[in-house]
């Protein structure tokens, strides 16, 4: 009955790409829980049609989508789907707990996901906000969240990790750090949130800019081990540009991010 419930599903989702392959990866990585949770985004006519697979991990799936902001508009999106059941959540205790916006004692094992899914999109938002090049969100439910789909045609923008040394041939490289730094300030500063998880895995080249994405473990910056991440952070990214010959001295790009006399 399963198999026959989540091709049902399948249906009424129309999948852009019809083939059976790519049913057959919608049916491998999603369970039938996160298929329902499709289906009523869809019915609230945030979502037109499901494209193709953008990413799969242990933790989260991404994949295109033909979608509808919160005016109305008729927007490309990116659909991340976090994995309900996964072994990989205890890692992320330390990015929850520590977080004022929670109260995890009244939070089950078995909800984390949900509280991980809010929280990145509640960080999205914030950061949004404050005018930081990040996806916009549109919105969320249980364990999936609708965003801007940074990309064009349907590929995603590369990300650092993927471009390596050749993002010298796309964009100043000096500028360009200058300007992921100061996305980093912005954050901290008017967002008041640490990335948490910066490297270049996180950065995506997009329209020359830098982009930050994957926030679901960012911080407030009262979070007790704030610091320590935004240390981790920076230290990530100098690492990153030394192969440009960029260097910078790890305690003055602290006290500029942070704003410190």
């Amino acid at each position: 009955m399963r198999e026959e419930e989540i091709d049902a599903y399948l249906d009424k989702l129309r999948i852009k790409e019809k083939d059976s392959e790519e049913r057959k990866i919608y049916a491998e990585v999603l369970d039938l829980r996160t298929l329902k949770t499709l289906y009523k985004l869809s019915a609230k006519g945030y979502i037109k049609a499901m494209g193709g697979v953008i990413s799969t991990g242990k933790e989260a799936n991404v994949f295109y989508a033909d979608g509808v902001d919160e005016e109305g508009n008729e927007i490309p999106i990116a659909v991340k789907i976090y994995r309900i059941e996964t072994s990989e959540f205890y890692k992320m205790d330390e990015y929850l707990f520590g977080d004022k916006r929670f109260d995890m004692r009244r939070i089950s094992k078995k909800d984390i996901v949900y509280v991980w899914t809010e929280k990145e999109f509640r960080n999205l938002k914030r950061a949004c906000e404050a005018d930081i090049n990040v996806p916009r969100p549109i919105t969320y439910m249980r364990n999936v969240i609708l965003m801007e789909f940074i990309g064009e045609d349907e590929i995603p923008a590369p990300t650092l990790s993927t471009l390596g040394t050749s993002l010298k041939e796309f964009v100043d490289v000096e500028k360009f750090f200058e300007d992921l730094v100061d996305n980093v300030r912005k954050l901290y500063r008017n967002a008041e949130l640490v990335h948490a998880d910066l490297s270049e895995y996180n950065v995506m080249l997009f329209e020359d800019e830098p982009w930050l994405i994957d926030m679901g473990q960012s911080v407030l910056i009262d979070h007790p081990l704030a610091m320590s991440y935004l240390d981790r952070d920076l230290r990530n990214l100098l690492r990153f540009f030394s192969k440009f010959g960029i260097k910078r001295d790890l305690e003055e790009l602290k006290v500029f991010v942070m704003g410190e006399s």
